[in-house]
């Protein structure tokens, strides 16, 4: 099986798709706290310091796929000035950062660690 869109949308572990990836619940002074371990199958997730460097360039790439077209449209099919579109995009980041940054997370150990479906808890 590939990569479940459902479970990343939903934080959930890679490995067992049932345990949560992020500390609930949600904190705005802590939006990246996870536990170490998954609850329900013993995944580590953070095998290692830096782990997840790489999600950083995930949420650069996904954001700026949407925002950037998006920022596009407005200035040259509705001819929005620039300030104005600028404006819209802001507030679409503004209310959209956590969802990107933790699912840029969780996008990022789900293609590192493959669903187990016979895992069980250690």
């Amino acid at each position: 099986m590939g990569l479940s869109i459902k479970s990343i949308w939903n934080y959930k572990c890679p490995k067992c798709r049932k345990g949560d990836l992020f500390i609930k619940p949600f904190l705005f002074s802590k939006p990246l706290d996870m536990p170490k371990y998954c609850a329900v199958c013993g995944q580590d997730f953070e095998p290692e310091p830096g782990y997840y460097y790489g999600a950083m360039f995930l949420s650069y790439i996904v954001f700026t796929t949407i925002m950037l077209p998006l920022a596009l449209l407005m200035v040259f099919y509705f001819k929005w000035s620039v300030n104005a579109s600028m404006g819209i995009v802001i507030a679409i980041s503004i209310i959209c950062f956590f969802k990107i940054l933790r699912g840029a997370r969780a996008l990022w150990i789900h293609i590192m660690i493959k669903y187990d479906p016979k895992v069980i808890k250690h």
